[in-house]
């Protein structure tokens, strides 16, 4: 449920959200399980907290002020300052992405039919409607 409403907001939002799981990886089909096509799942391994590859991904992104990092582990949080980069507690972010995805959508979705094109009745009824076709 978490990787799927955090993925719903990724694309809805165009935002690229990169979790991290404690832990080794699970077998393909519960990582297919967990995982959502919206989102970057890493695992950090066997007796690797999850906290350290949140340190190292922060370290090695060269451009770590446009990240928001949400944790509530204060090293995590000192690391993040450290870098520029935003941070965030889990229940602050939940919220944001929770009020988020409660309000409709900015712009509505284009209609089938701009992609599809008009059934063929309706397409007589406009070239009708406009006088090509009697």
């Amino acid at each position: 449920m978490l990787c799927d409403t955090l993925g719903s907001w990724a694309r809805r939002f165009r935002e690229d959200v990169h979790i991290v799981f404690d832990g080794p990886e699970p077998d393909a089909q519960r990582a297919r399980q967990i995982g959502h096509p919206d989102l970057r799942v890493t695992f950090s391994g066997a007796g690797v907290p999850a906290d350290t590859v949140i340190q190292a991904v922060l370290e090695s992104d060269s451009a770590a002020r446009r990240l928001i990092v949400v944790s509530s582990d204060r090293a995590v949080a000192r690391a993040a300052r450290r870098r520029r980069a935003r941070s965030a507690t889990v229940d602050e972010f939940w919220s944001r992405v929770q009020r988020d995805l409660s309000r409709p959508p900015r712009n509505a979705p284009e209609p089938t039919e701009k992609r599809d094109g008009l059934s063929p009745g309706a397409t007589r009824e406009w070239l009708e409607e406009f006088g090509f076709e009697r």
